[in-house]
């Protein structure tokens, strides 16, 4: 029987987690963040920043077409992959380890994101300064999309497995949404990495407490702000998709632009 040791944290494996999520099209992803600064900035896009940008997976997709790309994440572990990745494919890119909840950076962007539901806050106070952070780095016309982050359906918790299989390499990720408490919209986001390797499983496990944010309560907390002008709800990458003629959704996406 192989061998089962049981380890404490995913995002310490980036490499890993890069795997286990690897799912995505990214090309066409980057299609969409492109359509939408066609259609919606105000100011020539060069350089991008992904906020919790994890093991990066936009950063060579952006560098090939021509954008200057930067990766802000908690984890140190995430961001030396990152580099680690670009220097193998002979490009720069820049790195912030911070807290996406209250972060400075020195220099200016163009267009900022955060994908696949990476924004992480526990209360609206969170929120509200996590967006005066965007609003700070951002310049004005700049687009700030958000590939989750705003909850439509609190009926909609639980979860999903997958398997992935990459050479000799197989990951079974197991992903789940628990409510922690419904009166504060608290809940608990736990992934699990079954890793089969050379005979031998490894589980990698993490959990993290965040809050969910409805529509009307988002945009009550963005005019609060006021540094950000709402652009639209649009559904699984497309723009001729609004949300509100959605039938059904699939990774809604939430497109703002500094004022």
């Amino acid at each position: 029987m192989a061998k089962r040791e049981i380890y404490p944290e995913v995002y310490e494996n980036p490499f890993y987690y890069d795997v286990a999520f690897g799912f995505r099209n990214i090309a066409k992803e980057v299609d969409f963040f492109e359509e939408c600064i066609k259609r919606f900035s105000k100011i020539r896009v060069k350089r991008v920043l992904d906020i919790g940008c994890g093991p990066s997976p936009y950063m060579l997709e952006l560098v090939k077409r021509g954008y200057s790309f930067a990766g802000l994440d908690i984890s140190r572990a995430m961001l030396d992959y990152s580099l680690e990745r670009g220097r193998r494919a002979g490009v720069e890119i820049e790195v912030i380890h911070a807290d996406m909840r209250n972060f400075k950076v020195k220099e200016s962007f163009d267009f900022a994101f955060c994908m696949l539901g990476s924004l992480n806050v526990e209360t609206n106070s969170e929120f509200l300064t996590h967006l005066d952070s965007v609003a700070a780095c951002l310049k004005r016309g700049g687009l700030y999309l958000l590939d989750g982050g705003v909850h439509f359906d609190w009926t909609g918790l639980g979860g999903e497995s997958w398997t992935v299989i990459k050479d000799s390499l197989i990951i079974n990720v197991n992903w789940s949404v628990v409510p922690l408490s419904y009166v504060d919209q608290k809940v608990v986001g736990r992934i699990t990495l079954e890793v089969i390797e050379e005979e031998k499983t490894k589980v990698f496990m993490t959990e993290e407490v965040g809050k969910l944010i409805f529509p009307q309560e988002f945009l009550e907390l963005l005019n609060r702000n006021g540094k950000f002008e709402f652009l639209g709800w649009f559904n699984n990458f497309d723009l001729k998709q609004p949300l509100e003629k959605a039938e059904k959704f699939n990774r809604p996406m939430t497109l703002l632009r500094r004022k």
